[in-house]
């Protein structure tokens, strides 16, 4: 399955806020910096893929398979924000935004590779688990 970059964004940022349940839709919109009807047309998409179940009117919740990939991007994020801040000696909010353009490029073979130079961390450097 191929995401477009904004899929992938609208995953990891369910991901990040998904512990409140039922994600609403303008929660979404504003976290995404886009109109209501924008968010809602992302979450018929996904809905659509499979990743995600929607709520007309109410918002949205990650499936299965929605909640893996969103941890999969999520994780590409955060490995790169240490190699950005803890190898590289960037700032975070430099590191953070480096992560953000660069997490949807990355192949799983040099993910891994990542993973072993940096000895595997749990936590990004803004101390949220990796999952």
């Amino acid at each position: 399955m191929r995401l477009t970059r904004s899929m992938e964004n609208y995953l990891e940022e369910m991901y990040r806020i998904r512990s409140h349940g039922i994600i609403r839709t303008s929660d979404l919109s504003a976290k995404m910096k886009v109109k209501p009807a924008s968010a809602t047309q992302m979450l018929k998409k996904l809905h659509g893929m499979g990743l995600v179940i929607h709520h007309p009117y109410l918002g949205a919740e990650l499936t299965d398979e929605g909640r893996k990939l969103a941890a999969e991007v999520m994780r590409r994020h955060m490995l790169l924000e240490c190699l950005f801040h803890e190898v590289l000696g960037m700032d975070l909010e430099s590191a953070y935004d480096e992560a953000s353009r660069m997490k949807h490029e990355l192949f799983r073979e040099t993910e891994l590779a990542l993973m072993r130079y940096l000895g595997n961390p749990s936590r990004c450097p803004h101390g949220i688990p990796i999952p």
